[in-house]
């Protein structure tokens, strides 16, 4: 199975586009903020933290668990995943 490299900014800008299109507006306008500020971000359990660490996961990305109920996706890293999957994601978000 070949594996290819993904830059987590765009796993996490999936996902934006992910909850953009699921009409999740104040998760993915979270989202958008961290990607444009910061080099990762910060979930919690809320909500909208939530609907954001599902959409990461959803399109290959894995949050690492911190302290207590956090999770932490750091944009400025790599992710590795098979190519397989990585068609099937873009092939469902983008057609």
């Amino acid at each position: 199975m070949d594996t290819i490299t993904i830059e987590n900014k765009e796993i996490a800008m999936m996902a934006f586009d992910r909850l953009r299109r699921e009409n999740k507006t104040d998760s993915a306008l979270r989202l958008a903020r961290c990607l444009l500020r910061d080099t990762g971000i910060s979930l919690g359990i809320g909500e909208t933290d939530w609907d954001i660490d599902m959409a990461i996961r959803q399109c290959g990305g894995e949050p690492r668990t911190g302290y207590r109920y956090t999770a932490h996706f750091h944009f400025n890293r790599k992710t590795e995943m098979e190519k397989d999957k990585y068609d099937r994601i873009v092939k469902e978000l983008y057609g």
